[in-house]
């Protein structure tokens, strides 16, 4: 959608004449302009001022987009890195954005839905094929052009380098990775991730992770499974395992493509380019080697495939109460063994205590047992328990909990009253001075690992799913 110019808005810039606005964002302000043969183009001024630094990086992001094949992205026209205000100019796509045609028409269906999540998943896998991590997709970045789909507003990710012009820092929150979110940066992973909360956005109408309060996402976005009912099968399978809190098990943007169009990946290569937390991607500029070249090669390549289709604990409540984890719509929040700053935990039906709960005595087992081999609640421990818990980050809001144990069982009861959440607790691990216990059963909160650790008349209570934690202190009622 085209505005007015404000009074401060250039009428000129470089051989563009200025004539609205297409939108304004913290990275800049983005025009219509025409060049001097007549044909518009999106001038995009960028927000970086003078800083040597941040030129330099912008040429060098600007080399690699270039060298991303252009029939699925919007071809750079021209460019100035220099000067106090620095401006990208690139192809203008004469249609609304994914976010607008579903806020004016309602969610996608059939054909339509499926053209778009091929048309993406393609630009996926050509930026990625370029060596370029997207950082910033999104429905606003997805533009609904004549001939198709095209994915805009992309920069990339050095090694050693942790933010981008062209795409902001760290991206839009409701379409984060969980793994962003815990402060690893972005990854071809991550963008998978956002591009499963992308398609589920245009066949809902909603966002994947909801809408409210950015904590309430983002605490979501960690441990909560998105409603991917509105998506009809076999897109739906290809959106979960895209939506995987576990960077490793999503498919790369080349696998993700060949499920859309009917192929099979290569099972022994599945998944090898879903860069894990922390890894970066290299770029070689357009002009330097095989990075160009590589890039062509695989923008071509998916074209071709594309073209042969046819036409805590609270706040969650989509989740399942089961234990295990899969990659389909009833997939739950699932346990996990350590918040690995590697990838997001690996889940079981029965985990292990975490890392996080290193500090807790290990001391003999206890051996009073209901039947033998069974580990069951001591003494101790044995009672109604209150406390306050708050959250580790803080993402989401704090709580009060009640805990009530009995001696000699091997299960207990898990309340949080202020969201009428009712759990199932049970023990997997007992000492003299510390349990460990599986919350199931919770209905609409969240389950997770809870270690109770003795310290005077008090628990020292720790919850833990992956990425999150609540700490408190609970007392004998």
């Amino acid at each position: 959608m085209v505005t007015p110019l404000t009074p401060d808005d250039p009428r000129r810039i470089g051989d563009y004449q200025i004539t609205g606005r297409l939108g304004e964002g913290g990275q800049g302000v983005v025009y219509l302009g025409y060049s001097p043969a007549g044909e518009p183009a999106a001038v995009k001024v960028l927000k970086t001022g003078l800083d040597p630094t941040v030129r330099a990086r912008l040429g060098r992001e600007l080399a690699a987009i270039r060298s991303v094949a252009s029939f699925c992205t919007a071809r750079v026209l021209d460019a100035m890195p220099e000067g106090p205000a620095p401006w990208v100019v690139s192809e203008f796509i004469d249609g609304p954005s994914l976010q607008q045609r579903v806020a004016a028409s309602g969610p996608l269906r059939g054909g339509e839905l499926e053209r778009l999540a091929v048309g993406t998943a393609t630009a996926l896998a050509a930026i990625h094929g370029a060596g370029i991590v997207h950082r910033d997709f999104k429905p606003a970045n997805v533009l609904l052009g004549p001939d198709g789909p095209r994915v805009v507003d992309f920069g990339i990710a050095r090694q050693g380098e942790t933010d981008t012009i062209t795409a902001g820092p760290i991206g839009t929150p409701a379409y984060l990775a969980p793994e962003q979110i815990s402060g690893h940066p972005a990854s071809p992973a991550s963008d998978v991730f956002a591009w499963g909360a992308t398609i589920v956005y245009a066949a809902n109408g909603r966002a994947a992770f909801g809408s409210d309060s950015i904590p309430s996402v983002m605490h979501r976005i960690l441990t909560a499974a998105p409603d991917v009912s509105a998506v009809p099968s076999p897109l739906r399978e290809a959106v979960s395992r895209a939506l995987d809190k576990d960077p490793a098990r999503r498919p790369n943007s080349r696998d993700l493509l060949l499920t859309l169009v009917g192929s099979t990946p290569d099972p022994l290569n599945a998944g090898v380019n879903a860069a894990r937390p922390g890894s970066s991607t290299e770029t070689q500029p357009s002009g330097h080697g095989r990075g160009r070249r590589a890039g062509v090669l695989v923008g071509v390549a998916v074209a071709a495939l594309a073209l042969g289709v046819a036409g805590a604990i609270v706040i969650p409540r989509v989740l399942d109460s089961s234990a295990t984890t899969t990659a389909s719509t009833s997939s739950t929040a699932s346990t996990a063994s350590t918040a690995s700053t590697a990838s997001t935990a690996a889940t079981s039906s029965t985990p292990a205590p975490s890392s996080a709960t290193a500090t807790v005595k290990t001391s003999e087992p206890v051996t009073t047992t209901a039947a033998a081999g069974s580990t069951v609640i001591p003494r101790a421990f044995a009672g109604t328990w209150s406390g306050h818990i708050v959250p580790d980050p803080a993402l989401t809001n704090e709580y009060d909990v009640r805990v009530e144990l009995a001696a000699g069982k091997t299960t207990g009861k898990w309340f949080e009253p202020a969201n009428a959440c009712e759990g199932t607790l049970n023990l997997t691990a007992a000492t003299a001075d510390a349990l460990t216990l599986d919350l199931v059963d919770a209905g609409e909160c969240v389950p997770g690992v809870v270690t109770l650790t003795r310290k005077g008349s008090t628990l020292i209570y720790k919850w833990e799913a992956p990425l999150l934690r609540y700490d408190g202190t609970l007392r004998r009622a």
